[in-house]
Formats: structure tokens, sequence, C-alpha cells
């Protein structure tokens, strides 16, 4: 009897709730119906619509570098491209780029056809930073080669660390590139001797360009916008300027050129292995002046002059300085390069040099013990030591160009 009783009350609730349903659909179906027949009906056109037809792509590409000894067909055969393709591509491409020109490293990026994918289309080979020659297949199905002017992308970077060593293994570990270190190296051998300054603890900061290829690659550094150096009782920073007539140059944070008369360091990565003064003559083995500064660096090293100026000899010997080089700088100044293993090509008396400019290369000839440079300076026909040499800075900038520079300064803080 109970059992039934439940059934039934079951039964009457599930009828009222359907019947519920029913009357709640019918009493909204006017609006529901006007909600998806409001308005006018409209066509939307794929143009219209976020969703995009899939395309598929009309070239495979490979990129591969090249070997050192190979030539672009050894590079293509290599690639399994077919004979004929080889020679054809390689007959377009000599119109208008020496294939003996073609570097080790080099990429050359080789197209296929997406679809057929043994299809050879041709190749884009990277000739240098901002150029790239590309053979293709014309309309007539035959290889024409052009060069093209390769699109980039500029950024800034920036580094800092703590002198552990030597600036430039420092900066090499926290990732600047050797080239972008030499560059910064060359700039403070203005004022900075390396050799005395730089210490354990030391700090260094940078701020440099750095171009972008299509694919993100670093293709080549720019300019060095600003650095700081920072010693135990000293801060050197320099900033990038140019000012209103053009000129390019480093200043310090007043506007003071950065740049000096004479370099004090006029080779990379060197010692000191003997400074100016009495010493104890490694060759006689008398007590004797030292006349100089001996760079300890090994043979083949870049020399640099160490200011504007001509060049008064070139000497070749197999006894004294060796195979040396004397500059005439402004104000009764010269610089004498000694040991030198070669001159730098077209170095000649009354050659017109400029700072920075590689003269020559270390060595160990005439009376020398080891590879090194001897770096001397005369003032006035007598010679002095080089660091004893108190130069005043070039250009001080003022009026319009030094509000422009604080600007710049203001623009780039530097964190050391």
């Amino acid at each position: 009897m109970n059992s039934s009783f439940n059934g039934k009350k079951a039964f009457i609730y599930i009828t009222i709730l359907v019947v519920v349903i029913i009357i709640n659909i019918i009493s909204n179906k006017k609006y529901i119906i006007g909600n998806f027949f409001s308005g006018s009906i409209s066509h939307i056109e794929l143009e219209d619509s976020h969703v995009k037809p899939f395309i598929e792509p009309k070239f495979l590409n490979r990129d591969v570098q090249v070997l050192s000894g190979y030539s672009i067909d050894t590079l293509l055969l290599k690639e399994n491209v077919d004979e004929k393709s080889v020679v054809e591509s390689s007959r377009a491409l000599s119109l208008v780029f020496d294939p003996r020109d073609l570097k080790a490293g080099s990429n050359v990026t080789i197209s296929y056809d997406w679809l057929n994918q043994t299809e050879f289309l041709g190749y884009e080979i990277d000739i240098n930073f901002d150029q790239s020659v590309i053979v293709h297949k014309n309309s007539e199905n035959i290889f024409v080669a052009h060069i093209v002017k390769k699109s980039y992308s500029k950024i800034v970077n920036s580094g800092s660390g703590t002198i552990e060593n030597s600036l430039y293994q420092s900066a090499l570990s926290k990732g600047i590139s050797a080239n972008v270190i030499m560059n910064l190296i060359q700039l403070y051998s203005f004022d900075v001797d390396f050799q005395r300054d730089i210490k354990k603890g030391s700090k260094f900061e940078i701020v440099y360009e750095d171009y972008l290829d299509k694919r993100g690659n670093v293709v080549k550094h720019g300019n060095i916008l600003a650095a700081v150096l920072k010693f135990e009782d000293r801060r050197v920073p320099i900033y990038r300027f140019t000012t209103n007539d053009g000129k390019v140059d480093y200043y310090d944070e007043s506007g003071k050129s950065a740049r000096k008369a004479l370099l004090k360091t006029p080779v990379n990565g060197a010692y000191i292995s003997s400074s100016f003064g009495m010493r104890k003559n490694p060759i006689s083995g008398f007590n004797s002046v030292h006349r100089g500064i001996d760079f300890a660096v090994k043979t083949g090293t870049p020399i640099y002059a160490s200011g504007d100026g001509v060049i008064k000899n070139t000497i070749v010997s197999d006894r004294g300085y060796g195979i040396h080089i004397i500059i005439r700088h402004p104000n009764g100044y010269e610089t004498l390069y000694g040991h030198m293993s070669a001159f730098a090509k077209g170095m000649y008396p009354g050659l017109r040099v400029t700072q920075g400019q590689v003269i020559g290369y270390v060595g160990s000839t005439g009376f020398s013990t080891g590879p090194h440079l001897h770096y001397g300076t005369k003032y006035n026909g007598k010679f002095v030591n080089p660091n004893s040499i108190k130069i005043p800075p070039g250009r001080i900038l003022s009026g319009d160009d030094l509000v422009a520079f604080k600007k710049l300064v203001s623009d780039i803080p530097l964190s050391i």
C-alpha cells in the first residue's frame, strides 16, 4: 500500500515538472525567435571574417654554411641538387658575383618547391653585412641572379660586471663580443693604463648597438654608445656624441673630449714587461736607462699609431730597435715603435697617419729577447716617460652642443 502511494506521488511530481517546462517554453517562444531573427539577415563574406584560409607555403628553405675549401657547386652537389641545375645556376651567379669570393662560414639558403621537395628553385648567399645575392628561376624557368640590399634591425644591448683577472676575460664571460671589448679597450687607451689602473674588483659597464638579420641573429656590432670603468679611486665614463658640425667623438660627463693627443697603450692585450728608467739590460747585462716602455704581447699583434702625425722614418735593421717606425706629432712630440715583425701595408716616410691606425705588427727583431713592443716618446728631442706626459683633452663642448650632450647623458643612465 505504502509502495503504491510513493509511486503515484513521484508520477505527480514528474507530471507537474513537465507541465512547467512546456509552459515556460511556450511563454518564451516569441522572445527566443525574436532574438534569432531580429533585424535583417546579412551575408558574411570571407574577408569580413577573422578566419583565414590555410595557404601552403611556396618554398621549403634549408640553411647551410660554406665549409673551408668548398665552392658553391660543391655545396649544391653535396645537398643533392642535380648537376644540370648546379651548372645553370652557377652560370647565372657568375654574372653578378665572382664565386671565388665565397668565404668559408658564409650562410647559404637553398630553396626547394614546397609540394615537390626535390625540385631545386635557387639559393641566396650572404655576401656581407648588408648585401646578399639571390639566384632563382624566372617565369621562363631560367636561372637569373641579382644582388639585393639586406634588411636588418638595430637594438641597444648592455653589459656590466666586476673584473676578476682582466677586462677582456671578465667582459667575455658576461656574453659581450670580443670585437666590442677590443673597441672598448681602444677607446680607453687614451686615459687608462691597463697594466696599472685595472685591478681585481674594478667594475665596468658598456652600452652598445647590435644589428640583427631577419632571423634575429647578430650580424654586426654597432657603436659603443656609453661606457664606464670604475677603479678604487676614480670613475671614468665616456659617451658617444655627434656635434652640430657633424663630428663624432667620445666625451666625459662634463663634455670634455675623452680623446687625448697620444694613446697610453698603443697595442691591445699586452702587459708591461719593462718600464721607463734604469734597469739591467737583458742583452748586455749592464745597468742602463731604458728609454721607453716594453709591452709583452704575442707576435703579429697589431700596433696602433698613438696619435695623429706623419711618419718620420721606417727603418729595417737587425740591430737596436730592429724593424721600427718613428712618427712625428704636433707640439714637439715623436713616438717610436720598435722590434716589429713587419710594417703594415703602405707605410712610408711622409705618410700621414691617424690615431688608432694600424702601422705594424709585434715581433722580436733587433736586440730583443722575445716578442714585445718597445714604445718610446720624445718631447722636443728628448726621451720622456710616456706615462708622465700630461696632455689636455681635445674639444670641450659648449653652447647648444653642451645642452644636447647633457640630455644624451641623462637618456643613457649608467648604473655603476
